[in-house]
């Protein structure tokens, strides 16, 4: 880390900056180093934060001559009981253990320096390492233990910060713990990933990977960088997938579950819990099908055991190159249901349209907030004289799409409000092939299997699930509430209808 002062720093104003700046970025250190082309800072504490327990200035002196009687009565002039000699041609000045509060007293200790150093050191460029840190003896098993007690979804662990969680989609600091270190940091990754998953942070400056707390579940772990730092978000998963019962989301999307072909993609933003209902229908399949399913993620998030079905689970970078590669293998591996983790390019698009028109049921997900929008964005990966044939492709073979948004439950808790498009209805397949895909939102609204946010925004406010405005901020405006309130229709809806 750098720091440069101005004109009218003085040395005590570069001490107090840099270290309140190591704090902030990287944790509490117990010792720190200050350097600029002229001078040496040391400095020791056990709280740094609060008490500086032991400081060396040591700067080249314009006078390699000067005597070291010379020398104690300046120091001695400036009323800080410290010790100054000089040796080699270096003055060496060792401070007293102070408090923040007392470093003004400190000031004439810096008109010392300026007048002994052979350069001045303002507008000086400074280098601030950090020998070592505060060992604050942070268990990481404590830390999670203490996230799955608040029933957080993630735990952020970030050096110089305390560590926070989020519960019911609200970022909250465990105000019990101190600030995390940069050792503290490492300490984690070494825990959670050992060394492997160090080495690919420090060289990669990402990572992700699973851990498993016994007990608990499991995390997905994903390490960065920030301010030459490492950081962890850490995602709590069950050990055991959540029941379609508990996810509160319609039974017409088990019904996909009985299906033997086709693609079904389940859609949000991160955080809205796709994986909890994918993962709730894998399960489902693996508990009442005798069937091989083959799952393909990055990282492994829930992790099935064998009941009825048997679940191979590969993970990209470990057991597999690549999505695409995964799937154009998985059609030699004997599936009957694939899951791909996230379609997240052109090639695994088309290799996942390949599988679900080959004979086997394709589960997904995408990053788009609406049923229409994830058909236009599988369509837009493709060069313009292939939309076509990709169009047609995702008419015949598409089961459905699910996006989710989730809210906060009255009481405490979030349930998913869903969005939700049936294929394999000549309606629907029409107008996807027609690439009139505005039709969509009047078919969702006037078809009694589906459901647009709207109506289910309206539905979970009405059983008193969640408040008005909870429900509001999932539908498209206040007047599309207002409108499935009263039980109008859409104008799309309504042409549908006659």
């Amino acid at each position: 880390m750098f720091i440069g002062s101005q004109t009218t720093s003085t040395l005590m104003d570069v001490f107090r900056i840099g270290i309140a700046e190591v704090i902030r970025a990287t944790g509490l250190p117990s010792e720190v180093k200050f350097t600029c082309e002229y001078c040496t800072i040391i400095a020791k504490g056990a709280d740094m934060g609060a008490r500086i327990d032991n400081m060396r200035i040591h700067f080249n002196a314009k006078n390699s001559n000067v005597s070291q009687e010379e020398l104690e009565k300046a120091l001695a002039s400036t009323r800080v009981n410290g010790r100054i000699k000089i040796e080699d041609g270096v003055i060496k000045v060792t401070l007293p253990p102070f408090e923040w509060r007392q470093i003004q007293a400190l000031l004439p200790v810096d008109a010392l320096v300026e007048h002994y150093c052979v350069h001045s050191l303002r507008s000086q460029t400074w280098e601030l390492l950090v020998e070592s840190y505060t060992d604050s003896d942070f268990n990481i098993n404590v830390l999670i233990e203490e996230m799955k007690r608040r029933k957080a979804s993630d735990l952020h662990l970030r050096a110089g910060n305390k560590p926070f969680v989020r519960v019911d989609n609200d970022l909250l600091a465990l105000e019990h713990c101190p600030a995390l270190t940069a050792e503290d940091m490492r300490k984690f990754i070494l825990q959670l990933g050992g060394p492997n998953e160090m080495r690919l942070l420090e060289t990669e400056r990402e990572s992700s990977f699973q851990y498993h707390a016994v007990g608990v579940g499991y995390l997905r772990c994903s390490g960065y960088v920030k301010q030459t730092a490492m950081a962890l978000a850490i995602r709590l998963i069950p050990e055991v997938p959540l029941p379609f019962t508990s996810l509160g989301i319609p039974d017409v999307v088990t019904s996909v579950c009985n299906k033997h072909r086709g693609l079904f993609l389940v859609c949000g933003v991160t955080g809205s819990g796709k994986s909890t209902t994918l993962a709730a229908m894998i399960d489902y399949i693996n508990e009442h099908r005798k069937s091989h399913i083959i799952t393909v993620e990055d990282p492994i998030e829930y992790v099935y055991s064998d009941k009825a079905s048997i679940v191979s689970q590969r993970q990209v970078g470990r057991d597999t190159h690549s999505f695409a590669n995964a799937l154009r293998g998985a059609l030699r591996e004997d599936p009957d249901v694939i899951l791909v983790g996230e379609m997240r390019d052109t090639e695994t698009i088309r290799a996942g349209l390949s599988a679900a028109e080959t004979g086997h049921l394709v589960f997904s997900t995408l990053h788009t907030t609406t049923s229409v929008d994830t058909i236009n964005r599988m369509i837009s990966y493709f060069p313009q004289n292939e939309r076509d044939l990709i169009r047609q492709e995702i008419a015949y073979t598409l089961q459905g799409v699910v996006c989710q948004r989730l809210l906060k439950k009255i009481g405490g808790g979030r349930i998913p409000a869903v969005e939700i498009l049936l294929g394999g209805k000549p309606i629907v397949r029409d107008a996807i092939l027609d690439g009139d895909l505005t039709k969509l939102y009047g078919i969702i609204e006037v078809d009694s299997d589906m459901r647009s946010f709207d109506q289910y925004a309206v539905e979970l406010f009405q059983k008193g699930i969640v408040t008005r405005e909870e429900a509001m901020s999932a539908c498209s405006n206040e007047e599309g509430f207002a409108r499935v309130i009263s039980g109008i229709k859409s104008s799309e809806g309504r042409k549908l209808l006659k």
